[in-house]
């Protein structure tokens, strides 16, 4: 396990760079995103090193369906994820619509649940952020290259649809 601890943290720092994060968003994420839709979402490629979930939320704007795969922090019957938008100045499409619509549904592993959104504030942001970063430091990269704020959604999960 200690290995395997080691080859995240590794991928963590390679993914957290200008050029790594260019590489994942551009040719690892597409990928990913098809051979989540292949395989129902019970596997991508991203999954094989963190856990990935793919959020379906409605357009802020448009009310099209839109399906994101993310890296998410398991919490009990919580979902927490991180809007770092690999670094860039602005927060990503799917924190808005959640925002917007905050009723949503997460694929995970091929199982699909009904959510509803809420952003983290206060201690419990602070305490969230904390385990985020320990769990995938690119995060602490992203903020800091951004010049942000990084948003943390909390989606409470209910019984699989």
């Amino acid at each position: 396990m200690r290995l395997f601890r080691r080859f995240q943290l590794i991928i963590a720092r390679l993914s957290a760079t200008r050029p790594g994060a260019w590489f994942v968003r551009t040719c690892v994420q597409p990928l990913d995103r098809l051979v989540l839709r292949v395989t129902g979402g019970r596997m991508g490629v991203v999954s094989l090193v963190y856990p990935t979930l793919v959020l379906i939320t409605t357009g802020a704007r448009s009310g099209v369906q839109r399906r994101t795969p993310l890296l998410f922090l398991p919490d009990g019957n919580r979902v927490v994820l991180v809007a770092s938008n690999f670094g860039r100045d602005r927060h990503p499409g799917w924190y808005y619509n959640l925002r917007a619509n905050p009723q949503a549904q997460v694929n995970i592993y091929g199982h699909t649940f009904t959510c509803w959104a809420r952003e983290a504030t206060g201690i419990e942001y602070l305490e969230l952020w904390k385990r985020a970063v320990r769990y995938y430091p690119g995060f602490a990269v992203y903020a800091r290259r951004a010049g942000r704020t990084v948003p943390i959604m909390v989606l409470d999960i209910s019984m699989p649809t």
